[in-house]
């Protein structure tokens, strides 16, 4: 039942896509609307999916990586969803939702074997600091989403002829606002969710980074973001500079993903 759900969760995020990439296009209000009433019915049907999930094999569905990124998913568009209202920023969809189906068809054609954790991580402790670390993610794309709005803004702005794409972007000022949320949204989940990851690998493992290139790669996301936000806060850092690390610090997401997928390590089975 829960394959069957995530599936037209799915079908729901592609359609959902479809339709805000059309939006950016065309700026047509109603079909702003539709998209956000079928980005909000497939994580409805998302959210479904990963209770009946949970309540199907008997714990949170955070057993395995490709569980872990649904959850990611599931939240940045939540997130999404809030940070149009909040902000205003109507498109941010049409950056995000690629993202989320992108995630959530790579997850479906992964080889099992890629995906499952290993029996000693699951835990309640251990979900809770994935769920942690997940939401910090979730929030994280949307830091990237915004840095990209961004460069490609200021961009549009530097031309002599501004193209289609200026009048559809918001304001310079209004997504640095939003990415600098996102990241101050993002850095204390990510950081408390390492923390108790850390903590649980000193205990278990007698190592917090013993033979684990899915926390080393892990903790190098995090210093790009602890010297971002840093950066942000000591030093003033603020436009161009801020999107180019968001742009980095996910960069080094994906490949601490990867590296959780594709190199042997103590989180694998």
């Amino acid at each position: 039942m829960n394959l069957i759900l995530f599936d037209l969760a799915l079908v729901g995020y592609l359609l959902a896509t479809a339709l805000a990439l059309v939006h950016l296009v065309q700026r047509q209000e109603a079909i702003y609307r539709l998209a956000v009433l079928v980005t909000l019915a497939g994580w409805v049907l998302h959210t479904l999916a990963l209770v009946v999930r949970g309540v199907e094999v008997g714990r949170p569905p955070l057993g395995t990586l490709v569980e872990a990124m649904s959850v990611v998913g599931w939240a940045a568009v939540l997130f999404t969803l809030w940070a149009e209202r909040q902000y205003g920023v109507k498109v941010l969809g049409a950056f995000v939702l690629p993202l989320v189906a992108l995630s959530g068809v790579s997850g479906a054609w992964l080889p099992p074997g890629l995906t499952d954790l290993a029996p000693a991580l699951r835990n309640a402790w251990i979900s809770i600091h994935v769920v942690l670390a997940m939401l910090g993610i979730a929030a994280f794309i949307l830091n990237f989403a915004g840095g990209v709005m961004y460069l490609l803004q200021e961009h549009q702005l530097k031309v002599k002829r501004p193209g289609a794409l200026y009048y559809r972007l918001p304001s310079l000022e209004t997504l640095d606002r939003m990415t600098y949320r996102a990241l101050t949204l993002g850095f204390p989940f990510l950081t408390l969710g390492l923390l108790l990851g850390a903590l649980w690998a000193r205990t278990a493992w007698g190592s917090v980074f013993a033979f684990d290139p899915l926390a080393l790669f892990s903790f190098l996301a995090w210093l790009v973001y602890a010297a971002t936000l840093g950066g942000r806060v000591v030093a003033g850092w603020r436009g161009r500079r801020a999107a180019y690390f968001a742009v980095v610090g996910f960069g080094v997401l994906l490949l601490t993903l990867g590296a959780g997928l594709l190199l042997p390590g103590r989180h694998g089975s």
